[in-house]
């Protein structure tokens, strides 16, 4: 079962990311845009609710590491959206995995996990990597919003290190609800969107694309959580799902024209997924 939910995290992210970046071009507000896919994702999800038992945490801990995450997912939710109406969604991809590094730092402070001297070399590679990707034309090249983008990953990583966590004491399909529809009601609280710009992303002609992108995003957070459940498999969830990093690169050549330092991107690509598998694998 654990290879089924992570090839479904595969096939969703890139789905999710592809249609991400058509959907975002031609918006006119950021933050209503962010708000309306949450919203759809956390929606979309519920339908899972009765394929899963109810449960729910006794202990106030996971309440406010849940309370947390959410904030968290809020921030990275939003600077996500900025990044990736800025940069191409395959160096979004990539720049993403230092996300990894993060995890695995917690992991070994907060989740008792040992340490392994070829998993910091791995997480080095994938730095190196990613500096590799960002010369161009013998010049290195980085602007603002590869620089959220990392601070992004961050946030994403201390994040989804609390869901990991806390997601087995719930209704694992209301708890991506509760993940989507809290940060998307932070975001309106906080005025980073309104009701009129959400009503002015709906009537966009791009509004199919904006429910396909919400759908498979709840879908790709519900699957990878679940996959990780799968505890005795967790080394090859972490070396399947990094897949879709490489595949994305060559879904954005075919569809989105992303075709700018295509050999890099590709290297870099192939060097990343290589070294995830290796972190993943020792």
């Amino acid at each position: 079962m654990w290879l089924i939910f992570t090839l479904v995290f595969v096939l969703a992210q890139i789905a999710f990311l592809q249609f991400f970046k058509v959907a975002i071009k031609d918006s006119k507000n950021v933050g209503a845009f962010t708000v309306l896919v949450q919203v759809v994702a956390s929606l979309s999800i519920l339908v899972l609710c009765p394929f899963f038992g109810w449960a729910w945490p006794r202990g106030w801990l996971v309440w406010v590491l849940l309370l947390v995450s959410l904030g968290l997912y809020a921030v990275n939710d939003r600077l996500d959206a900025t990044v990736r109406k800025n940069i191409d969604i395959s160096v979004d991809a990539m720049v993403q995995q230092v996300y990894r590094i993060f995890f695995l730092v917690m992991g070994i402070a907060f989740l008792g996990r040992s340490f392994v001297w070829l998993k910091l070399l791995g997480c080095v590679i994938i730095i190196f990597a990613n500096v590799f990707l960002l010369f161009d034309k013998g010049k290195f090249k980085i602007n603002r919003y590869v620089l959220l983008k990392v601070l992004s990953a961050l946030i994403f990583a201390a994040a989804f290190t609390l869901d990991t966590y806390n997601s087995p004491e719930f209704n694992l399909p209301f708890f991506v609800f509760v993940s989507f529809a809290v940060p998307a009601c932070c975001l309106m609280l906080t005025r980073q969107a309104t009701f009129r710009g959400l009503v002015t992303e709906v009537k966009r002609k791009q509004w199919p694309i904006i429910v396909a992108c919400g759908v498979c995003n709840g879908l790709s957070a519900f699957a990878i959580l679940r996959a990780y459940q799968f505890y005795q498999h967790f080394v090859e969830v972490a070396a399947v799902s990094a897949s879709y990093v490489i595949l994305n690169v060559l879904l954005a050549t075919v569809f989105l024209r992303e075709r700018g330092n295509l050999v890099q991107k590709f290297i870099a690509g192939a060097v990343i997924v290589g070294s995830i598998v290796m972190i993943a694998l020792v």
